[in-house]
């Protein structure tokens, strides 16, 4: 009899410890459902719960992958190396460009990662910072501080209302580092010294000097002045036709967007534009090279990164690197013997709206003719996107440039930078030496 009880309880047991796994099973996986009916945006990714999801749906290593610092959406118009023995830099080169990022760009890293402690400094000691062993580059764009560092691969921390517009950023072996801003006011710092030794040999470098050590009191101490004189073609520019006669692609341009094609469309009568519908966004491309994209809600745009992925991070870094993305997809729709850069930024409270321009051969296209892409983003949305198509083809007539030595002598008024870039006439596209005013 005992024997028997002790049997039943047994099994009772059993049967009570089964219905409590499944019960809590059953709690459990209504708990995954409703986890995974969430996302990122109705979550703390901080808390316990938003890691449990990323964990769930991405992976222990969350799934993110990092898409800005690694392809520069600009790259420095110039460079210089200056060693105890001889100066040498290129200009316009982007082949020599790259070349000097990729050897200096440790360097650059570490120095860029403690812009914090920049502050205003004067000019008499940027000028004799000129004159030490260092590495100097100059941007056609005004790039954020912040942005320039993560290019480079180093992260600085300064706040929107604090980041400098970087023009030019002069870091000696020493370890002073000195930024030139958009609007020509100098901040300096003192740095880490840079390891290793300075050499330009490999870079594609031609000897050059910085105006500072010349009596040209007109253009920006930093001017570099080579002795060469530049050669470039005039160019004009054609505009991608997209039919069935063409090399241009209709089917690349619409998917660069996220369209289909076939998806319905119809032409306006008031301007001659195809226009591809969405759901809620609509495509129109013109006979002229202007193709607009635009979203009437949150849900027709494209969203360019999870708002997760940022942490701590500016947002720009991102925006910047998902419309170079969107770009470099549009100009495999045509053939445009060019490529492009990130120019500038606006942003309110609301919107952040970014500038891309042409440049061949590294010379940016100026003017109205020169702008591929106005980016509008709404948080990490983007809601509009107006380009201008252009193929620009080279003629048989080339243009002597002014020697850099001549035309920092005829500068006049406030110091100045010296840039060269390409400026429409009734003939095409002229490539010029200009002075940087902006």
């Amino acid at each position: 009899m005992r024997s028997q009880r002790s049997q039943s309880e047994r099994k009772n047991r059993i049967k009570n410890a089964v219905l409590l796994l499944l019960t809590l099973l059953l709690v459990l996986l209504t708990a995954l459902g409703w986890v995974y009916d969430l996302s990122l945006t109705d979550l703390p990714t901080d808390s316990w719960l938003g890691r449990m999801y990323i964990s769930l749906s991405y992976g222990e290593a969350g799934g993110f992958e990092l898409r800005s610092g690694e392809i520069p959406a600009a790259l420095p118009a110039e460079f210089a190396v200056r060693t105890a023995e001889e100066m040498r830099g290129a200009q316009y080169n982007e082949i020599a460009v790259r070349s000097f990022l990729t050897t200096y760009k440790a360097q650059l890293s570490a120095a860029l990662s403690m812009g914090e402690q920049l502050a205003p400094m004067p000019e008499e000691g940027y000028r004799k910072a000129l004159r030490q062993p260092g590495i100097y580059l100059r941007y056609d764009s005004r790039v954020p501080l912040t942005l320039a560092a993560n290019w480079v691969g180093g992260s600085v921390q300064r706040t929107e209302d604090t980041d400098l517009l970087v023009r030019s950023i002069l870091l000696t072996q020493e370890g002073a580092l000195w930024v030139r801003t958009h609007t020509g006011e100098l901040y300096g710092a003192k740095v880490r010294p840079m390891e290793g030794s300075l050499s330009a040999n490999d870079l594609a470098g031609v000897p050059c000097v910085f105006a500072a050590e010349r009596e040209y009191p007109n253009v920006l101490p930093e001017t570099l002045l080579f002795p060469q004189t530049l050669a470039l073609h005039t160019l004009r520019y054609e505009v991608p036709k997209f039919d069935a006669d063409s090399a241009a692609s209709l089917q690349v341009l619409l998917q660069a967007f996220g369209y289909e094609p076939y998806m319905r469309n119809y032409e306006d009568a008031g301007t001659g534009k195809r226009v591809f519908v969405g759901n809620q966004s609509t495509v129109r491309v013109g006979s002229d090279g202007e193709v607009v994209f635009r979203a009437s809600s949150l849900e027709g745009g494209l969203e360019a990164y999870l708002q997760s992925e940022l942490g701590k991070e500016p947002p720009l870094p991102y925006q910047i690197d998902y419309a170079r993305s969107l770009l470099e997809n549009i100009f495999q729709s045509f053939s445009a013997d060019a490529t492009f850069f990130f120019d500038s930024h606006m942003t309110d409270d609301k919107t952040t709206q970014l500038l891309f321009r042409y440049a061949v051969g590294g010379v940016p296209v100026e003017g109205e003719e020169g702008v591929l892409a106005v980016i509008e983003y709404r948080s990490n949305t983007l809601m509009s996107a107006r380009l201008n198509l252009r193929s620009f083809v080279p003629s048989k007539e080339s243009c002597m440039l002014m020697p850099t030595a001549a035309a920092a002598a005829a500068a006049t008024g406030e110091p100045r930078g010296l840039a060269i870039g390409y400026f429409a006439t009734e003939s095409g596209l002229v490539p010029s030496r200009c002075y940087v005013t902006r």
